[in-house]
């Protein structure tokens, strides 16, 4: 169709024609979609998520995005903060700043299955050279105590391997598993993240809960022994 022309307070106005006008439309759509594309990708890049990307013979080719390492932020070990302990809000956790939450009577709760022997600290005599702990501790109101021991492996494997002791050791002694499932434990796969958690009644009626978590070559193991009621 030809170009229009009208005339207006006597200017003479070339319009352009109808395809033409439907041409300039769909090229502003298509830019339009690649735009925002474009941001999806950007988003979901950014979150550290699974996208499903253009590629592969049907189109779509899943790209894995891996996760930070969540024991550490900014380069430095990062161990639970006191409001980030689980039951926080029944327990009000606060940083341990006094003797060693094992040093009392209740050491002997916490340490039992072998978590106290699980963080091998930085002494020379444990003769460990595979493996770095650090260990952070809490107090809570009636006298609820908690500690978290984070241990980074020289490889996977020997992660996996140590996590799979802990966990037999709560199953021996008389934990159970609570709520998650260990796939990592369970058939041995290279799971990003494993988490498990466990519970179980001790000695003088207090309940024991040990939560463990697996990134890669670092294994936490997070324990809580309720207070008084």
């Amino acid at each position: 169709m030809a170009e229009v022309e009208e005339l207006l307070d006597g200017v003479a106005v070339r319009l352009p024609a109808a395809e033409e006008i439907r041409r300039r439309g769909q090229r502003r759509r298509a830019r339009r979609r690649t735009g925002a594309a474009a941001l999806c990708t950007v988003a979901l890049l950014a979150a550290g998520a699974w996208a499903l990307l253009p590629g592969g013979p049907d189109g779509r080719g899943t790209v894995a995005i891996a996760p930070d390492n969540p024991f550490r932020e900014n380069g430095a070990v990062r161990n639970l903060p006191a409001k980030e302990v689980p039951l926080y809000g029944t327990w009000r956790w606060k940083d341990n700043e006094g003797r060693p939450v094992d040093s009392d009577a209740r050491g002997d709760l916490l340490n039992r299955a072998g978590l106290g022997t699980f963080c091998p600290g930085t002494s020379p005599e444990t003769g460990r050279v595979d493996r770095i702990g650090y260990t952070k501790e809490y107090r809570g109101v009636r006298k609820a105590v908690a500690r978290q021991c984070l241990v980074e492996y020289d490889d996977e494997a020997t992660a996996r391997d140590e996590l799979r002791t802990v966990l037999a050791g709560l199953d021996a002694d008389g934990l159970s598993r609570t709520a998650g499932a260990s796939q990592d434990v369970r058939e041995g796969a290279a799971a990003p993240e494993t988490v498990t958690a466990w519970s179980g009644k001790v000695p003088g009626g207090h309940t024991l809960r040990v939560f463990t978590q697996r990134w890669k070559s670092w294994v936490s193991v997070v324990e809580v022994l309720d207070g008084d009621s």
